[in-house]
């Protein structure tokens, strides 16, 4: 069977693999973030065993075992860590798609709206290009929507599944999927359906990914900020350690940052960082503006500044 494509479908599939192919390039080329740097280095590279006994800061962790798995496959780097952000990606567009074809068919309107809902991707990089489990969660809930309108049996336990697995995505986004379930009964009102259909799949779904981490979790003692270090300071920084083992004190948001590109460039000889740069002596500093004063403090020579860090070593250090 031949298939046909309208001129608006051949728009809208242009439009999203520009999309996808924004996505891929700044997955590929975007500097790792010290959140990404954190879920990787906390969750990712670690035994099962070990992340287990880890605290939970909005532990991502279906998005965790994902990239577990994308590593194992592909090595650590800024896209593997990213590749299932790509997918999920890939996932909400589809059901972009599909609402719109449920509610608008082929009329005037399916074009301009379906590429209006299809620009969070471009639009909002740090859900869906990041290696977190905010996109995910997203996608997922868009994509329960689509299930739950279609009123089969069969996609209406899909519903319940997506539901179950956005929670378990990103934890805080168990709150709009009990409010989407919970307007999905609003609408067709049979308890005995929605609980069976809905309710039970999205329940057992989000047990299965959260219960035993939520069992072994302690309260959250540290948050990853927001940074990102600029590759100038890190290629600066391997250039001047060679192939010497080094010891590194960072800044707390910058340190899972080293530890990724440590693992990335497979850099054994340097020690883990150090997220306490104040606390004892080392080879190099990297440093945010908030700990930019240890410059002064211990004399150090400055190897790299902008206005949010500054590379540094201790001046006995100078060749």
């Amino acid at each position: 069977m031949e298939l046909r494509y309208t001129a608006s479908t051949k728009l809208l599939l242009a439009l999203f693999a520009a999309i996808l192919a924004v996505d891929v390039y700044r997955a590929a080329t975007k500097p790792v973030h010290s959140v990404e740097g954190y879920i990787y280095d906390r969750f990712v590279r670690p035994s099962t065993r070990q992340v287990l006994a880890q605290e939970l800061p909005d532990r991502d962790v279906l998005y965790a075992l994902l990239e577990r798995r994308s590593v194992g496959l592909f090595h650590v780097s800024p896209f593997s860590v990213r590749l299932p952000a790509l997918l999920f990606t890939v996932l909400y567009l589809w059901s972009i798609w599909r609402l719109g074809r449920r509610f608008l068919g082929t009329g005037r309107l399916f074009l301009p709206v379906v590429a209006l809902a299809s620009l969070p991707p471009l639009l909002f990089p740090d859900y869906f290009g990041s290696a977190q489990g905010r996109g995910a969660a997203v996608a997922l809930q868009v994509c329960a929507i689509q299930w739950a309108l279609t009123v089969k049996p069969r996609n209406l336990n899909l519903s319940g599944v997506c539901l179950g697995l956005s929670a378990a995505a990103r934890l805080e986004f168990a709150i709009p999927a009990a409010v989407m379930a919970l307007a999905f009964l609003a609408v067709d009102r049979r308890w005995t359906v929605w609980t069976e259909r809905i309710l039970i799949p999205a329940l057992v779904t989000a047990l299965v990914f959260l219960v035993l981490p939520l069992s072994h979790a302690q309260s959250a003692s540290e948050t990853p900020g927001d940074l990102a270090v600029p590759g100038p300071a890190l290629d600066l920084l391997r250039l001047q350690a060679g192939n010497q083992g080094v010891r590194i004190g960072a800044s707390p948001g910058i340190e899972p940052i080293l530890n990724f590109y440590r693992a990335q460039h497979r850099l054994t000889h340097w020690d883990r960082a150090s997220r306490n740069p104040g606390s004892g002596s080392f080879d190099y500093y990297l440093l945010a503006k908030t700990d930019a004063g240890l410059v002064e403090q211990r004399h150090l020579i400055v190897l790299y500044r902008d206005p949010d860090f500054v590379l540094a070593r201790p001046s006995h250090a100078a060749m």
